[in-house]
């Protein structure tokens, strides 16, 4: 629609017509629909789904000429958006920004009639009568304020959804109420007399800034605001045209051409009037020679490609380095210019996934956080038992300071220099540890394993003083966090299997220890059964 209007402006330049309208004034008013193209929705990306509000407009309208009136207008519009109206890409809806609220715009606009608002007559002055066209289509363009108070929700429930929490405040910080809009529109005008009219007429207003929203740097800092209006209007039309007189020509009426600049392109047609430029850019300059001038290149320091808006893009995928994630691998804008290959389906692509293989989150660029205590698996020691920061999310059973993964002595409190072992040991039980074999990448023992497991039962049984530490261990086949994850849930399953027999769960805890202590090399097959284990210890306090 954009380009419509731009080409249908450039049509009816040309058409102005010399006469005066009989009635050069009309007041006006209408009403309709208004709608927000932003951060929060994308008109391109979600067309179905643009969150429609209430709109309201008042005019004054002056008729210079029979293709040509200037018009002075007021619009109130609500607008809203909502991550959650976005089916892809799946960060979106993990972020859940939304907001609402009302713009006020004040504007002045050009209308353009190629058809003309009236029929031609015998008026000795205008050359028009007093009846107007039945249907006058028209397209506008202007320029205004656009002034707006959105009210954000920043999902403080949920993290802010990934967002830096400085950059959110920042955006609360800079957000400006006010900023330039460009009203570009079309419509029709039908007559219900000749004094009196109703129009369609629907509009795009850019706005200059990037907090229509409330969102920038949180969000797309590099596009700005858009939003759309259509309406019914209504205008009644006074006054009388000017009296009689002498007729100046064009040439009398035309001031001679400004060129502030010298630049030979006079100002009217320089959209940088003040700096010298080139014909071919309208006036000008092009720093970087890239074929993009100044004052639409994003990087006028740097050579680059109109369709990255004047910066480089290595890979040519039509995203900017500078907003690639993977600048040099040809990508996709819902995967930040990265491939669109996504193993775990999470809405991170591979190339900047650091856990490909586990669905995550995009704050923690891909990686899951299985056991909730606040660290992405990844970073996690114990990814699927829950602990503290400080001790890498892992347990410490005897609260010494000392994870369980490192503790050598994990149910009794000791020292860090004997490796979280007492100063003197207590005398072991003198019964060996059991060990259960389980398959290749399944957290289901071996059907050999269920004597060993019956065997565990009967010596706790036997022994009400005994407790038993569950040690999950994996072969090298797997990555970590994976193997981590695959040991810790060997572990919990034979503990659950015990108690289920009958031993009292405080009698037991259990640890996982991926594929860091394997009993052989995993050299071999056979070896690599040997590895894939749960081990219970048992001890006494």
């Amino acid at each position: 629609m954009r380009n419509t209007i731009l080409s249908l402006l450039a049509i009816c330049i040309p058409m102005f017509a010399y006469g005066q309208t009989p009635q050069p004034w009309e007041i006006g008013a209408g009403t309709g629909l208004g709608a927000y193209d932003g951060e929060l929705q994308n008109a391109g990306a979600n067309p179905g789904s643009l969150e429609l509000k209430p709109s309201f407009s008042a005019h004054l309208r002056y008729n210079l000429r029979n293709n040509f009136a200037a018009r002075l207008g007021f619009l109130y519009s609500g607008l809203s958006g909502d991550d959650q109206n976005f089916q892809e890409p799946a960060w979106h809806k993990t972020r859940a920004f939304s907001f609402e609220g009302p713009v006020v715009e004040l504007s002045l606009q050009a209308e353009l009639y190629p058809f003309g608002l009236y029929k031609a007559g015998k008026r000795k002055k205008s050359g028009l009568s007093k009846n107007r066209k039945l249907v006058a289509p028209f397209v506008s363009v202007g320029i205004g304020g656009a002034f707006f108070q959105p009210k954000n929700n920043w999902n403080d429930a949920n993290d802010h959804g990934g967002v830096s929490p400085s950059l959110i405040q920042t955006d609360i910080i800079e957000a400006k109420n006010a900023s330039m809009s460009i009203p570009m529109g079309l419509g029709f005008r039908f007559r219900i007399s000749n004094r009196f009219t109703l129009g369609l007429e629907s509009a795009l207003r850019y706005t200059t800034g990037d907090y229509l929203d409330g969102i920038s740097l949180a969000g797309n800092p590099a596009t700005n605001d858009w939003f759309y209006t259509a309406q019914l209007t209504a205008s009644y039309a006074f006054g009388d045209a000017p009296g009689s007189g002498r007729r100046r020509s064009d040439a009398e009426d035309q001031p001679p051409p400004v060129d502030t600049d010298s630049d030979g392109v006079s100002d009217e047609k320089d959209d940088c009037p003040e700096i010298p430029g080139l014909r071919s850019l309208r006036g000008c300059p092009d720093a970087d020679h890239d074929g993009v001038p100044d004052n639409t290149d994003q990087c006028p320091q740097e050579p680059g490609l109109p369709t990255a808006g004047g910066c480089p893009d290595r890979d040519e995928d039509g995203i900017a380095d500078k907003d690639d994630n993977c600048p040099d691998l040809k990508g996709v804008v819902a995967y930040r210019g990265c491939p669109a290959i996504d193993r775990d389906k999470d809405g991170v692509a591979d190339a900047e996934d650091l856990c490909p293989d586990m669905s995550g989150q995009l704050r923690w660029k891909g990686c899951p956080d299985s056991d909730g205590d606040g660290l992405p698996d990844n970073k996690d020691g114990c990814p699927g038992i829950a602990g503290p920061e400080n001790l890498r999310g892992c347990p410490d059973t005897d609260g010494d300071g000392i994870a369980d993964k490192d503790d050598e002595c994990p149910t009794m409190p000791g020292l860090a220099e004997k490796n979280g072992c007492p100063e003197t040991m207590p005398i072991a039980p003198g019964v060996p540890y059991k060990a259960i074999y389980f398959n290749s990448t399944l957290d289901d023992w071996q059907v050999t394993s269920l004597i060993t497991i019956e065997e565990i039962v009967a010596i706790m049984n036997a022994d009400p003083t005994l407790y038993a530490r569950v040690e999950g261990h994996t072969d090298n086949t797997g990555r970590e966090p994976a193997n981590d994850l695959l040991a810790e849930k060997r572990a919990k399953r034979c503990l659950d299997n015990l108690v289920s027999k009958g031993i009292a769960v405080e009698r037991l805890n259990y640890i996982g220890f991926g594929s860091r202590k394997p009993t052989v090399l995993n050299d071999t097959r056979e070896n690599r059964q040997l590895n894939r284990r749960v081990e219970v210890h048992f001890y006494r306090k």
